[in-house]
């Protein structure tokens, strides 16, 4: 019996141990996060405030013009800063918004929210019917675009017409989660564990692999700028619960329904190197709505609009005239 104790004693005693470094390894992290770059967007600042919490967003343009609104995609570092490349020269034509949704960038990061796809849909259609206070164009990315596809579906008197950059939904990204899901969604928010886990993800290194490997066709894109950008903004306090959300599947939803009733104008634009979310994702959706259009860009991965920002920026202009 005093062997066993002794084992017992040992095991507790080197896993407190273990912790400890883990806890002293994140605060230190914690401490050298540099400063997030601002106003690489342009246009004016602007909060809102939404149920949960006080979003960020910016705008630009004369506020007779038609009214864009541009939603960034989901994921670590995540925020408005990916439509630098496309916000201000749109804005010339229209009335660009670019927000930060909540959990992201500079919004609000409660921990107590409930981060899902039925938080950000509605989100995305208060700041439509409150903010913009117009029928809207909408360009968003990834998940952000499955969450306005269902906003264009429930609420078809805010959203005009549609641009959906490499949209989750059809298949990708489509199932909530089970009970593997939920069980990794406890483990991320253990205080030490799942920071842990969350700073291995979003390491400098981390950031810097996925945008060569996965953002980005031409590695060259990828940039420290970018990098440090990414960076920067993960580790604003409270960044990890969105991003925890979103890890553990609890942000994904299945527009194959609503995305076949829509009746607005869409199109799709796709990198046809797109790895993450194959450009196949896209014979899918055209499927379930014939009247979407699809735009391929060459030599690109899940950022067309910074990989080919001109061609992108001008096939906007010309169909959100139309």
């Amino acid at each position: 019996m005093g062997k066993l104790q002794k084992f017992w004693k040992g095991l507790i005693a080197g896993g407190a141990g273990v912790v400890a470094a883990l806890a002293a390894v994140n605060a230190a992290v914690a401490r050298d996060v540099p400063e997030p770059e601002t106003g690489a967007l342009g246009g004016e600042a602007g909060t809102f405030q939404c149920k949960h919490g006080q979003v960020f967003y910016r705008h630009a343009g004369r506020e007779d013009a038609p009214p864009l609104v541009f939603v960034h995609g989901i994921g670590a570092g995540a925020r408005a800063f990916m439509w630098r490349r496309n916000f201000l020269p749109l804005s010339r034509d229209f009335r660009a918004y670019a927000l930060d949704l909540l959990g992201f960038g500079y919004s609000d990061k409660p921990a107590n929210a409930p981060y899902s796809s039925d938080l950000y849909t509605e989100l995305i259609a208060d700041f439509l019917s409150e903010v913009v206070a117009r029928r809207a164009r909408v360009v968003a990315h990834g998940l952000s675009a499955a969450f306005a596809v269902r906003v264009a579906g429930e609420r078809p008197e805010l959203i005009d017409s549609l641009v959906l950059v490499s949209p989750t939904g059809a298949d990708h990204l489509s199932a909530r989660p089970g009970m593997t899901g939920a069980a990794f969604y406890g483990l991320l928010h253990s205080p030490v564990l799942g920071t842990s886990f969350y700073n291995a993800v979003t390491s400098e290194r981390g950031i810097r692999d996925f945008a060569r490997d996965q953002l980005f066709y031409e590695k060259r894109f990828a940039t420290p700028r970018l990098v440090a950008h990414y960076y920067a903004v993960s580790r604003l306090p409270g960044a990890q619960h969105a991003a925890t959300a979103f890890l553990s599947g609890y942000l994904n939803t299945d527009i194959r329904e609503p995305f076949a009733r829509l009746r607005q104008p869409v199109m799709l634009a796709w990198g046809r190197q797109d790895t993450t979310n194959p450009i196949e994702q896209a014979g899918l959706l055209l499927r379930l709505n014939p009247r979407a259009r699809l735009e391929v860009f060459d030599r690109c991965r899940m950022m067309p609009q910074e990989e080919h920002a001109e061609r992108f920026n001008a096939l906007l202009r010309d169909a959100l005239r139309a």
